[in-house]
């Protein structure tokens, strides 16, 4: 059975009733490890003493010894493997693997479950490796969710929540804490705090902590959050397309005094720079939101906050200016990699080059 997001998921796991065994992934280790805990209480009926933890380099032998052990009080028992290279595995203990899910989906007295924070489904060929091969070799993710999905077993997939769906977690959260927190404040969280949802819930949880009751202030959210580097990042590139050339120096130390190297900081700007570059190029064509999304699947799938910052920087710039402010990125970057200079002085050089730019452009 493969479940399509996270309300099918959700809905499963009210049922109270458990599969054989479940293949669950995803980019969001709050959401993730949140759907495996839950599937361990339903499968073991709340009995920690049947569930079985593993993680990493573990035989399928010594799988199946905790899978076929006799619980306490003759429950059902629950094991948990997570992040097992099966990629790396041979043919034989990868079939060992197959054999074991066949036989738990079988018997249905037990449930496994297999959890991954990501999975490599198709790994780059080797130019000297036959490629029907190699994939069949490398890929051991694609043919083991068939197979459990064919023996009655449960797919999930838990990527990262949209910018709607984190909201309504964090008003959820404040609600518990007795706080109000306005979609407009829950918005400016997620660029103040980035979109990680464990670290947002923190944030909330000590807001609302301090809040005590009552309506969460932006003042309450400045006060009592930290912001994270990307955030950061976003706030330097609209200081300097806003011309706010203090402000923008005064977030460059804010990110140092973060514990940012300048390599990281010149990174993250030219990949702000890039989001921009392509928003500018899609505003051109007519494009919108949605089309980025499905164009650049790999940076903006379940991001869509990032493009709506982008959409928004980029009318600030003309798409000659956007194209000279990379090349003067990627002249740092080459700077930075090979002159042995000051990375800080390097760093805030194209920083004013970037402002001399955006003059230009005005």
């Amino acid at each position: 059975m493969i479940f399509k997001n996270i309300d099918e998921i959700k809905r499963h796991l009210k049922t109270g009733i458990p599969l054989p065994c479940y293949f669950v992934a995803g980019s969001d280790d709050h959401r993730r490890r949140g759907v495996v805990n839950k599937l361990a209480e339903i499968s073991s009926g709340k009995n920690s003493f049947d569930i079985h933890r593993f993680s990493g380099n573990i035989s399928a032998d010594a799988l199946a010894d905790a899978v076929f052990e006799v619980t306490f009080g003759g429950g059902r028992r629950c094991i948990l493997a997570e992040d097992i290279p099966f990629n790396a595995l041979g043919d034989r203990e990868y079939k060992k693997f197959e054999e074991l899910v066949e036989q738990v989906c079988a018997e249905n007295d037990a449930t496994l479950i297999f959890t991954f924070a990501a999975v490599d489904s198709a790994p780059k060929k080797d130019a000297k490796s036959d490629s029907k091969t190699d994939k069949k070799k490398r890929d051991r993710f694609t043919p083991l969710k068939k197979l459990i999905d064919k023996c009655g077993g449960g797919i999930m997939q838990c990527d990262s929540p949209t910018k709607v769906e984190l909201c309504g977690m964090m008003e959820a959260a404040a609600r518990k804490y007795h706080c109000t927190l306005e979609r407009s404040l829950s918005y400016y969280l997620i660029e103040r705090c980035g979109s990680d949802s464990a670290n947002l819930l923190n944030e909330v949880r000590k807001t609302s902590e301090y809040r005590g009751s009552g309506e969460i202030t932006k003042a309450d959210i400045d006060l009592m959050t930290s912001p994270t580097p990307d955030a950061k990042i976003y706030d330097l590139a609209t200081k300097i397309s806003a011309g706010d050339r203090s402000g923008a120096f005064v977030v460059l130390d804010e990110l140092r005094s973060l514990g940012q190297n300048p390599n990281s900081v010149l990174a993250a700007l030219s990949g702000t720079f890039v989001d921009m570059y392509r928003a500018k190029a899609a505003r051109s064509c007519g494009k919108i939101k949605s089309d980025m999304m499905r164009d650049w699947p790999r940076s903006y799938a379940r991001r869509d906050f990032v493009i709506d910052k982008a959409m928004s920087a980029q009318q600030k710039y003309s798409a000659a200016s956007l194209r000279e402010c990379l090349d003067i990125l990627l002249s740092a970057e080459q700077m930075m990699k090979g002159s042995g200079g000051d990375d800080d002085i390097i760093l805030d050089e194209t920083v004013a080059k970037i402002f001399y730019i955006n003059r230009k452009s005005e």
